[in-house]
């Protein structure tokens, strides 16, 4: 039986089954003249022959497949045997189970990223038969062709294709919103969320949830069909956070995962804070990230003081940059501690608790070198020892106030002016007072030599010098 005979005996008049749900062998493509399409339309192509050969005649745009042509369907197109082709690139979202429906006179194919998914390809004269084909189009884009010709009489054409809506076939979940951006208004104390479009076909709506930041629940705050909508919920107060994410869903009531959490902060923040000492001028400059947060207004800067005997967070000034120097600083070895707020344009501040917080972004604990020497000179004693002259360095200081870490002993001959270093030593802080004792060794020479002594800090800090001793030693 010839193969539109074996056809015609399948289908009838009118095919209520798929027709080839495999794909099939791609035709080959004849190069359109370049027409650009807006998205989603069909870009269309005549023919004034039946196998899509040569320059196409005419080249435009279609909405929609839907023809019935009596005539010469374009300028330069014949009556008869021509074709007509179109093709649209779309992007499917998740994709999932979709119809294609198509009816005409003649010969019609119908692709899907080159591939036949339908073929009716033989003379029917004026009566138009039909068919449809269910299967799953993979997510992303895709490209989908229809190619027809005309052989003679009635040229009728109509094409759809369309997502099956019905849970019973779409079970695949959309895909997740992107593009979220939020808008946090001080006065209303209320968040406006958009986001992109959702690339699916049979979307239904989308809905937007909140949580604060650190709770793991979330609350459906608003649905829409809309790509936004300000959330119903006031902020009990601007200090709290919160995570915002859209979740849309298709006809089918299949829900897509969430977008990308969202973080929103009515009452922007520091996120890290340092602070550096300079020792030529005493003075700590502190530096933050700039925020840029619509919402934001300016910085106060706090360091924490000993005000009439307790420790307080003082404010030292505001500021809308991003640094700021103090006042020069005791140089004493203490630690200084620092902190940043933010007002937003509502009038709300950072909250800012009595402590210390050491993990707090907005706070920075910073140590002060230590450039203030002991205060007293200790006392010095020399004598004789065994082979030179026996120095010793002593200090009555209680151990509660002692300020200093050890000795320095140094000697030099009398009337020049290069002193050596005989003991630079920690001490026991057991016995009262505490004292470094050393025999410098000297030849007996009858030279006179000059001592003196100090204390140092764990700093590198120097006391004052102990009054000179000088001692002769006996000629030998």
């Amino acid at each position: 039986m010839p193969l539109k005979s074996r056809v015609a005996a399948r289908t009838g008049a009118v095919m209520s089954a798929v027709v080839l749900g495999g794909l099939l062998a791609a035709a080959p493509q004849a190069a359109a003249a370049d027409n650009t399409c807006s998205a989603n339309v069909y870009k269309r192509t005549f023919y004034k022959n039946t196998t899509f050969s040569g320059s196409p005649v005419k080249t435009d745009c279609d909405s929609a497949i839907d023809q019935n042509w009596s005539g010469s369907p374009a300028s330069g197109v014949p009556a008869d045997n021509f074709g007509a082709r179109w093709s649209v690139t779309r992007d499917f979202g998740s994709g999932g189970p979709f119809m294609f429906d198509v009816s005409a006179t003649d010969g019609v194919r119908v692709y899907l990223d080159g591939a036949r998914q339908i073929d009716l390809w033989y003379g029917t004269g004026d009566t138009a038969r039909s068919t449809f084909l269910g299967f799953n189009i993979p997510s992303g884009k895709h490209t989908v062709r229809v190619d027809y010709v005309n052989w003679g009489g009635a040229a009728k054409v109509k094409f759809t294709y369309a997502p099956r809506t019905s849970a019973k076939y779409d079970q695949i979940k959309p895909l997740a919103p992107t593009g979220v951006k939020t808008a946090y208004d001080t006065k209303s104390r209320r968040t406006t969320v958009s986001w992109s479009a959702n690339k699916e076909m049979d979307l239904a709506g989308y809905t937007l949830y909140r949580r604060p930041v650190g709770s793991g629940t979330w609350t459906n705050v608003a649905t829409t069909t809309a790509r936004g909508c300000t959330d119903p919920l006031v902020n009990p107060d601007d200090r709290t956070p919160y995570y915002y994410e859209v979740r849309a869903r298709d006809k089918a009531g299949n829900t897509s995962p969430g977008s990308t959490d969202t973080i929103v902060r009515p009452l922007p923040v520091v996120t890290s804070l340092t602070g550096t000492y300079d020792k030529g001028t005493g003075k700590v400059t502190l530096s933050w990230p700039q925020n840029t947060e619509p919402q934001f207004d300016h910085y106060t800067v706090l360091s924490n003081d000993k005000v009439d005997g307790s420790w307080k967070w003082v404010p030292l000034g505001t500021t809308t940059g991003h640094t700021w120097t103090t006042a020069p600083v005791v140089p004493d070895g203490e630690w200084r501690h620092y902190r940043v707020l933010v007002t937003n344009d509502g009038g709300t501040t950072t909250y800012s608790p009595a402590g210390l917080d050491a993990y707090a972004t907005n706070e920075v604990w910073l140590e002060i070198p230590d450039r203030i020497a002991p205060a007293s000179a200790p006392e010095l004693l020399v004598g004789s020892c065994e082979g030179g002259v026996r120095a010793t360095a002593k200090d009555s200081t209680p151990s509660p106030l002692r300020d200093f870490t050890g000795f320095e002993i140094e000697r030099r001959e009398a009337g020049t002016a290069a002193w050596t270093t005989v003991a630079h030593q920690g001490y026991d802080p057991r016995p009262d007072p505490v004292f470094v004792t050393v025999c410098d060794a000297l030849p007996a020479d009858g030279r006179t030599y000059e001592y003196r002594a100090r204390t140092y800090d764990a700093a590198g800090n120097y006391s004052p010098s102990s009054d000179l001793r000088a001692v002769t030693r006996p000629a030998g």
